[in-house]
């Protein structure tokens, strides 16, 4: 499974850092494959990520969203860089985890506290508690999307390109759009059936 992970990494303290190192240890250990290069680069190497002058850092994240099976947000330090990923995922019907260290529900932000959405779980944590609150979350998370692959012309994938530069959205996001669009022209489609 693709796990998209992030937390701020602006305001964190080294406490902070080192529960999110924690985190995505769990979620290597779970056997899945985390998609936020900026994130993990930072825990890593303990500084602030390397990003290039050329990279449209919030169009990359918006592709590795896009492309993952789920969201984790470690939001115990408020961010609104956070706040603009989990919306943009929940947008995108990508399931999001929201886990607050040592705080319950009324330690969560208002927005967050308040957000009704099947595909958002929020939990408080402890050190101790992490690794069975993810356990549970990857066999229980909603399931609201269907992976599908397929292979195209190199033609089709320069005017997939195309178009996900025109619209600024990642190629993944123009298929589905133009898929949504069609179902909803398309009277024959009964989605109950």
């Amino acid at each position: 499974m693709k796990v998209y992970f992030t937390g701020s990494s602006s305001e964190a303290t080294s406490q902070d850092i080192e529960n999110y190192s924690q985190i995505l240890n769990f979620i290597k250990q779970c056997g899945h494959i985390t998609t936020n290069p900026y994130f993990e680069e930072r825990l890593l190497n303990k500084s602030k990520a390397i990003v290039s002058a050329k990279d449209d850092v919030y169009d990359i994240l918006r592709e590795k969203i896009t492309e993952s099976d789920c969201v984790i947000a470690e939001i115990s330090v408020p961010s609104i860089s956070l706040g603009i990923q989990i919306e943009y995922a929940l947008s995108h019907k990508v399931p999001v985890l929201c886990l607050l260290h040592d705080g319950g529900e009324d330690k969560l932000p208002l927005m967050i506290r308040d957000y009704k959405n099947n595909l958002l779980t929020k939990s408080s944590y402890e050190n101790k508690s992490i690794l069975p609150i993810l356990k549970k979350f990857f066999l229980n998370f909603p399931k609201s999307r269907v992976k599908f692959n397929m292979f195209i012309s190199h033609e089709l994938d320069k005017y997939l390109s195309h178009l996900s530069e025109k619209e600024s959205i990642p190629k993944s996001e123009v298929l589905r759009k133009l898929l949504t669009e069609r179902m909803v022209s398309d009277e024959s489609f009964d989605p109950k059936k």
